[in-house]
């Protein structure tokens, strides 16, 4: 019986992800999307939780008020910089995002962008670099090709 409750705790859900009960606080909570090392630890210090524990040996209680304060937009205690989203575009509003409202937040601005039809927007249709980088020899493969070619297991 000692092992079955050992072995519900090897992963601690938080935020709708999973988190291997062994990592250290500080860099367990940097593998949720959308969290740094940083702002894992900025949390840490504003919460007064101890950055070296287990994960594992966090209570219900600590959990709940991880995920309650990493839900909360306005955050006191973490400076503006810190956080993903400053001055959002609809609302200009410092917000943090994470998990799902990450993607969602990426998949909304390269709609936005695409409508412009700026020189950034044709890179994103063409699947090419955005930011300057070199192209001459990198970037030569198609993502979808070079994919299925992997999944082939050959060239």
């Amino acid at each position: 019986m000692v092992r079955e409750e050992k072995q519900q705790m090897h992963l601690v859900r938080i935020l709708n992800t999973d988190i291997n009960g062994e990592n250290n606080l500080l860099y367990g909570l940097a593998k949720i999307k959308g969290l740094s090392v940083m702002f894992s630890n900025a949390v840490c210090n504003v919460l007064k939780l101890d950055k070296t524990a287990k994960i594992s040996e966090l209570s219900e209680k600590d959990i709940e008020t991880i995920e309650k304060y990493l839900s909360d937009p306005e955050m006191k205690g973490i400076p503006n910089w810190l956080k993903n989203q400053r001055l959002e575009y609809e609302t200009g509003e410092n917000l943090h995002l994470t998990s799902k409202d990450v993607d969602f937040n990426l998949l909304s601005l390269k709609r936005r962008v695409g409508k412009l039809k700026t020189y950034k927007a044709l890179r994103y249709r063409a699947r090419l670099p955005v930011r300057g980088q070199r192209t001459k020899s990198n970037f030569r493969r198609n993502k979808t090709i070079a994919a299925m070619k992997a999944k082939r297991g050959g060239n």
